[in-house]
């Protein structure tokens, strides 16, 4: 009888944890769920008025009303790979280097979180870092993955980073797949052409596949004098996760442009 009875007892704690299971899955998939909606609805709007503050030259009342509905101080640019789903406002926050991590642009929490350059950059660093996170079916920085693929590249071979009122373009230099531990983090601002150039080369070992801008940069290196060579380059570096091969996996997309 006894046996029966802790066996029933058994049965019923069983079924209540996985009930408990259950509900728990749920209210995640239900809060996901929410987040994605919310997530798409918020950067439509913004991505609106990016696109009207892009195409106005002249900012009409109109544009400049809507961009200061949208005001954010921590907004300082937006990144763009044209053909892709990489569309999203850059943020940074002062003084708190991963504010964004899982917030959204108004600063309420979002699984996403929201692309954010790192606090020892500004956008005239000689690497801007900008960190995303590796959300499935290609959403936020996701979709860089698909610049493991040779071809990808060569049909997307250019970042867009507006910051301030200027756009500019940089081109595609490596694609590399590494560690929270790379030296290519430290790569922010730096004093002297041999860190400087040292750097660079970091940034063009390891790639999964040379480019054009790569070569153009090697060529440069060997041919260049120390002075000339010496911050001819700023590079942008968006770094993401590599979810399926441990937590300190990291996916860097590093690109570059001429300075004038």
């Amino acid at each position: 009888m006894r046996n029966g009875r802790k066996k029933k007892r058994s049965k019923r704690i069983a079924v209540l944890f996985f009930l408990l299971l259950l509900v728990a899955a749920c209210i995640y998939v239900s809060r996901l769920y929410k987040d994605d909606r919310s997530y798409k609805k918020r950067f439509k709007e913004l991505e609106h008025v990016e696109k009207e503050l892009e195409d106005e030259k002249d900012k009409n009342e109109v544009s400049q009303k809507k961009a200061k509905e949208m005001k954010n101080p921590d907004w300082l640019g937006w990144l763009k790979i044209k053909g892709t789903t990489i569309n999203y406002p850059v943020m940074q926050r002062e003084g708190e280097s991963e504010y964004y991590l899982h917030r959204d642009f108004d600063g309420k929490y979002s699984f996403y979180g929201t692309p954010f350059l790192d606090i020892r950059c500004t956008t005239e660093s000689d690497n801007c870092i900008i960190y995303g996170h590796n959300i499935g079916g290609g959403r936020m920085f996701g979709a860089l993955h698909a610049y493991s693929d040779y071809d990808f590249y060569k049909k997307h071979p250019k970042v867009w980073f507006r910051a301030g009122e200027e756009k500019k373009a940089y081109h595609i230099v490596s694609v590399i797949k590494t560690t929270t531990s790379s030296r290519l983090y430290s790569f922010t601002d730096v004093g002297n052409w041999k860190e400087y150039e040292g750097y660079v080369r970091n940034a063009l070992e390891g790639s999964l596949y040379h480019t054009v801008m790569g070569e153009q940069i090697r060529e440069d290196i060997r041919k260049d004098t120390v002075e000339n060579f010496f911050r001819k380059y700023q590079f942008l570096t968006l770094s993401t996760c590599r979810t399926w091969a441990g937590k300190d996996a990291r996916l860097l997309v590093i690109s570059a442009r001429e300075r004038n």
